[in-house]
């Protein structure tokens, strides 16, 4: 005997889940924003707050991926300059409106500055 049933409402095999996009137009949109995230004006008038980090683009050695504690990670951030923009997402979690508190989605923090 079946219990379940079926599923209302099943996602359908014919939605469309991508889009197509020229490969030529892929590769201009990656080396663009590739680009844009080289120049500082761009990188601040997106909201980001990188006036102490020294260089752009900042490259950072292959140590960095040896910090293990949090502590240890936030005083690189704090020596490159970088802990101001951290600080700011963090400053930005607010508690969500509606129903979804109660379903285990209480807090939103900006994806973007």
């Amino acid at each position: 005997m079946c219990r379940s049933g079926r599923m209302f409402a099943p996602t359908k095999t014919w939605r469309k889940w991508h889009r197509k996009i020229n490969t030529n137009q892929k590769r201009y949109a990656t080396t663009s924003a590739l680009a844009a995230s080289a120049s500082p004006a761009l990188v601040m008038a997106r909201g980001h707050r990188v006036q102490s980090v020294p260089e752009f683009p900042l490259v950072i050695s292959d140590d960095v991926e040896s910090v293990e504690k949090t502590k240890e990670a936030v005083e690189v951030l704090k020596s490159i300059g970088a802990l101001a923009d951290v600080n700011h997402v963090i400053r930005s979690k607010k508690m969500r409106a509606g129903k979804g508190k109660m379903r285990n989605r209480r807090w939103r923090s900006r994806r973007d500055p």
